[in-house]
């Protein structure tokens, strides 16, 4: 019998991914790529639009709406950053796109980042994606999305005032994170992790001042840990 062929490295996995997205999507190696992944409604493509500049309704953003919108893969380039595209990829756990195979079905492996976005929690099938990510060594930020929603309901439901509602969603949303990441075996090796609204997010990168009553998480520290990689990429 003969030798079984040896497994391709993860560098021969990412070099077969890549030339496939590069024939198939036009992924462009010159440019600095970045997948905005995550289950379904996690608020994806209205932080890939308000990364553009852009709110949901705008021509040319996005599309948005209250059921599954992004069915492919779609490039967007950062506003004032061309050489960086960030992409809009379709959710994760529906019936089209299986959590369990997502990974390699996406080929994420040939991209340079991956920004894993929920509204609420990461589940099980986002720490498989982290897992997965680590494999091949591909930086991931996890993003909690929609806090101005979640501020507000914490305002509302427990009478808490702005301030107190944004400590409690700080506190929770970081600690159900490690709880998670613990149970899946991480090791206390945690991923960067943000708390962003969409609608702060674009008026950092529109230049506009942020709006009374909008509360600033973690949306400048988000785009300076961007910038960060990119320099790590520009300097290797």
């Amino acid at each position: 019998m003969g030798a079984k062929p040896s497994k391709p490295s993860p560098k021969d996995r990412i070099d077969n991914a890549q030339r496939r997205m590069a024939q198939e999507m036009e992924l462009d190696l010159t440019k600095w790529n970045w997948a905005v992944i995550g289950q379904t409604k996690a608020g994806k493509s209205s932080i890939v639009n308000a990364v553009q500049g852009m709110k949901d309704n705008d021509p040319g953003a996005a599309r948005v709406g209250i059921t599954e919108e992004t069915m492919v893969m779609q490039k967007h380039a950062l506003k004032n950053n061309e050489h960086c595209i960030v992409w809009d990829m379709p959710g994760a756990g529906t019936l089209a796109h299986p959590a369990k195979t997502y990974f390699d079905d996406k080929m994420l492996c040939a991209f340079d980042g991956l920004l894993l976005m929920s509204a609420h929690t990461f589940s099980e099938p986002d720490l498989m994606v982290i897992k997965r990510a680590r494999e091949y060594n591909i930086p991931v930020a996890l993003v909690r999305t929609m806090s101005d929603v979640h501020i507000g309901n914490l305002m509302h439901s427990e009478e808490l005032s702005m301030d107190e509602a944004e400590r409690k969603l700080r506190r929770e949303a970081r600690n159900n994170m490690r709880i998670n990441l613990d149970r899946a075996d991480f090791n206390h090796l945690y991923p960067e992790f943000f708390i962003v609204s969409s609608r702060v997010l674009y008026c950092h990168i529109s230049g506009k001042g942020v709006q009374p009553g909008c509360v600033e998480m973690d949306e400048q520290s988000l785009l300076q840990w961007l910038c960060k990689e990119l320099k790590k990429r520009e300097t290797s």
